[in-house]
């Protein structure tokens, strides 16, 4: 669980230091969000895995409907949402924070 935790805490820098260089170049903001990508399959596939474990713990299902939420908002909206859309900022905004929210979940089950 630890080597868990600790690959978790590598690719949650990765997105905050991408976006720490954006300010000397914007390019790199663009960088930071798609590596969310990656962060995001690694938490869904943990979540999934200790699903059993976490069944009954009231952040996880939290967790899991927002993932669901986000899902979904995304689909409906095409995947190539905007600000635009009823909920576009919403959808850019998930990503992040589900991925903060699970981080603590991890740090708290350890």
């Amino acid at each position: 669980m630890k080597s868990i935790n600790m690959l978790n805490y590598v690719m949650m820098a990765i997105p905050v230091l991408l976006g720490l260089a954006g300010i000397l170049d914007e390019s790199f903001y663009a960088y930071a969000l798609f590596s969310l990508i990656p962060l995001g399959i690694f938490q869904v596939g943990v979540a999934l895995t200790y699903n059993s474990d976490l069944k009954e713990n009231i952040h996880f299902k939290i967790y899991g409907f927002s993932v669901i939420l986000f899902f979904f908002m995304a689909f409906t909206a095409g995947f190539w949402w905007d600000f635009a859309e009823p909920y576009g900022g919403i959808v850019y905004c998930m990503p992040p924070i589900l991925a903060i929210y699970f981080t603590i979940i991890l740090h708290k089950k350890q």
